[in-house]
């Protein structure tokens, strides 16, 4: 090897060195009463994310050039839920704030609907005002509570109810439940919808644990599972008639004409799965008083 070309790639190992380092700077970090709080941000890409407790596992995320911008797949696919619905939503419930990319974008969109954001971590929310450029207004307020016993006292119904909590990588276990799902119902209206984002493997037990429980609860469930990611996002109803992919789909069209939203709901809802195929999962239904959610996401399903 030449001497240029010994010289030249030192000089590329040391960009490609540089740019790692860039592309994962940590802005900031702090141990609150629930976790350990982190944001980086990758300056190749100009995205900036919310991590709790396991850097490599991002729960928010935000494209710094364009922040309306929805940046992770789940996020668009729970959208998906606008389809659900007849009219626009008028009341929004969001157990978990996180980066408060959802409900931002909600509030952009539907600046008329009433939004509730429940989150534990009064760090998490500070977080995602420095960092991530969420604000409180007039139709958006948060709430610092458990999202099960913010629920449980709730006074009003609510059009969508988006379930997005997450600690250590997982669902606490009390938001899993049959006795828990039966409370989010007392506050849904009739033709509304429970949204729920599950993070797992489409093989294990959790994942099918989570399908029974949901169809145990509820009359309706549709899944969509992500493309680029081990996310499914679930979408529950008590409607009469079931909401057929066509329907979703047509729905989805004129939701994007008529809001202009950047999100294709109609490439999402080609996706769709409608619950009852999936009646014979072999699984374990989640209570209250049996609810092992860490173990069941390490065991293979049984179907």
């Amino acid at each position: 090897m030449t001497k240029s070309a010994k010289v030249l790639l030192f000089f590329l190992f040391v960009l490609f060195v540089q740019n790692a380092s860039a592309a994962d700077r940590i802005l900031y970090e702090k141990n609150s009463l629930y976790q350990y709080i982190v944001v980086s941000e990758d300056t190749v890409e100009g995205k900036r994310y919310l991590h709790n407790n396991e850097k490599h596992i991002r729960q928010g995320g935000m494209d710094i050039r364009n922040p309306n911008k929805l940046v992770f797949e789940y996020y668009r696919m729970s959208i998906i839920s606008l389809a659900f619905l007849d009219d626009e939503p008028k009341d929004i419930l969001v157990i978990g704030l996180g980066a408060g990319a959802v409900p931002k974008y909600l509030n952009r969109y539907y600046p008329n609907a009433a939004i509730d954001v429940v989150e534990i971590d009064p760090e998490v929310l500070t977080t995602a005002q420095k960092y991530f450029q969420f604000k409180e207004n007039d139709r958006m307020k948060v709430y610092i509570n458990d999202g099960r016993m913010f629920i449980k006292r709730a006074k009003k119904k609510y059009d969508l109810i988006f379930l997005d909590a997450y600690r250590h990588g997982t669902i606490p276990f009390h938001l899993t439940t049959r006795e828990f799902l039966a409370e989010t119902k007392k506050i849904l209206k009739p033709d509304g919808a429970v949204i729920s984002n599950i993070l797992s493997e489409r093989a294990n037990q959790f994942h099918d644990s989570m399908i029974v429980t949901y169809q145990d609860a509820f009359e309706h469930l549709y899944i969509f599972s992500g493309k680029q990611s081990e996310n499914h996002v679930f979408v529950a109803t008590d409607r009469k008639k079931v909401k057929r992919q066509k329907d979703v789909f047509e729905r989805s069209k004129k939701i994007i004409s008529e809001k202009r939203l950047d999100v294709n709901l109609p490439e999402i809802a080609e996706d769709y799965v409608y619950g009852s195929i999936l009646r014979d999962i072999k699984a374990d239904l989640l209570t209250d008083d049996f609810a092992p959610v860490d173990i069941l996401r390490h065991k293979r399903s049984r179907s």
